[in-house]
């Protein structure tokens, strides 16, 4: 506790029926249905024009820019995020000072990322696409800028503005960008689309937080800053080791693969398909869950065992059938997705992803109790102890099995982080108040992908997915299930 906040002794009154668990899902449900929104509408100029319209080894550079430029951009975060929608969400009048003081850091941080993008670019000998790298490289910077006053959204527990911002932004994308894909424009035009989307999303962004929240002002607080960086730089350590877990393969795989930088389009597609549903685990633990546990944490912390439970039973109930469906009809729904020249190597990276993906649910539940309980130290040993993993993986695996590799060692490093995480939290945190739904998810998985392997091929997959969906919600609700969101009420 710092002492930046007001009162928050542990004498305080408790007021148990003010929030609950649909206040949880109405935010999850927002967030979740604007990036689903937002990805699809990606997944339309990525997945089904660029393949089409652009050569293998053109899509193969735009995906190594992406991931240099992404996992530089988090040098911009500083790990700040977390901490801040924390400390926002713990004493809310002082939303204002908080995040004025986190702007003027991310400023500073911002212009020296940006420099590293296009040195590094230069570097690592990509010259061919160096154009790509400065423009992609400004619209991450001005997204970050961006995320700083979505922190505000999510501490105030007020997604749809969060929500309106990612609906505008992507739907400018997939709107320019895709006509300029049908006009014919060069694939660097995209990335000067997704430059001015981003600004919309930032100036978007600023406009809602000064008129629904707080005007900004700039006012230069050493003591505010100092409280952020105390928690922010032990995570920002777990969260470059993070951003390198999730992108170093795809500069990896641009020098290893056998394949060359057309390994990196193959890869890219399945990775951007799979990415595209992580955004639940996203929605909604980081973002409806995150500043529940914060304060469950902080003044219930009888109520964080409960809370804990509550998220790791949806993640799970979500995530297994997630990976068995997109395993098991991994080749069907490339073949009608993706050119058919492409289908045979992206069907294999994407069941082996479908696999990761699912696993990602879980260990999402992981890095936010984490992060939420402010266990700095272990969340940045578990990233680099998975970075290093996945590093070493794809060294070994890359030059072998190409961009198959590269996914192998993607699932491998989820599973390493599931069970160390999971141990530590039973260990040092909190264990899970029941496990009767483990057995019902498994099973009814276990069904469903029985059900898609003797009739696929003869089915529609487009038929079969909402047919799989259907069987395994009708599955949770006879169990009872969907009734457990009413037997939890959270505190504030």
């Amino acid at each position: 506790m710092t002492a930046l906040r007001g009162d928050t002794s542990s004498h305080q009154t408790i007021h148990p029926n003010a929030l609950r668990t649909t206040k949880i899902f109405q935010n999850t449900s927002t967030l979740f249905g604007a990036h689903l929104l937002g990805r699809l509408g990606a997944l339309v100029i990525t997945i089904w024009l660029m393949p089409r319209y652009f050569p293998q080894n053109a899509l193969g550079g735009y995906f190594v820019a992406i991931s240099l430029t992404n996992l530089i951009a988090s040098l911009t975060e500083l790990g700040l995020q977390n901490p801040l929608i924390r400390e926002m969400t713990l004493d809310l009048p002082r939303t204002r000072q908080f995040l004025g003081n986190a702007l003027l850091v991310r400023g500073v941080l911002s212009l020296i990322a940006y420099a590293i993008m296009v040195v590094s670019g230069v570097q690592l000998g990509y010259a061919s696409f160096i154009e790509m790298i400065v423009f992609l490289g400004l619209a991450e910077i001005a997204n970050s800028i961006a995320q700083l006053y979505r922190c505000v959204f999510r501490a105030h527990e007020e997604m749809r503005y969060e929500a309106l911002t990612v609906v505008a932004e992507r739907g400018a994308f997939v709107l320019i960008g895709g006509g300029a894909i049908l006009l014919g424009y060069e694939l660097v035009f995209v990335c000067y689309v997704m430059l001015a989307a981003s600004c919309i999303n930032l100036s978007l962004s600023v406009a809602v937080t000064r008129y629904r929240f707080t005007p900004l002002r700039f006012q230069l607080n050493w003591q505010i800053i100092s409280v952020l960086l105390r928690q922010a730089l032990p995570f920002a350590v777990g969260n470059l080791f993070n951003l390198l877990y999730f992108r170093i393969d795809a500069i990896l795989l641009s020098k290893l693969s056998p394949d060359g930088i057309e390994a990196n389009m193959w890869y890219g597609s399945a990775y951007t398909l799979v990415n595209a549903f992580t955004i639940l685990p996203g929605a909604f633990m980081m973002g409806a869950m995150f500043p529940v546990l914060s304060r469950a944490f902080e003044k219930a912390p009888d109520d964080f065992p409960k809370v804990y439970t509550f998220g790791v039973r949806w993640m799970l109930l979500s995530g297994i059938p997630f990976a068995v469906g997109l395993t098991t009809l991994s080749r069907e729904i490339t073949a009608a997705l993706f050119p058919v020249e492409t289908v045979d190597n992206i069907a294999i990276a994407l069941q082996w992803l479908s696999g990761s993906g699912g696993l990602i649910f879980l260990t999402t539940v992981v890095l936010t109790v984490l992060r939420a309980a402010d266990k700095r130290r272990a969340f940045s040993f578990l990233m680099a102890t998975t970075a290093l993993l996945n590093i070493g993986l794809n060294l070994f695996l890359i030059p072998r099995f190409s961009h198959v590799g590269a996914a192998i060692a993607m699932v491998l490093s989820e599973v390493y982080l599931l069970i160390v995480g999971f141990g530590y939290i039973s260990k040092r945190l909190a264990k899970l108040t029941e496990t009767g739904f483990i057995l019902k998810a498994l099973l009814l998985s276990v069904l469903m992908g029985v059900g898609l392997v003797l009739t696929r091929g003869s089915v529609s997959v487009w038929v079969l997915i909402p047919l799989a969906i259907g069987f395994y919600g009708g599955g949770l609700a006879v169990w009872g299930e969907f009734r457990t969101l009413k037997n939890l009420t959270l505190t504030r």
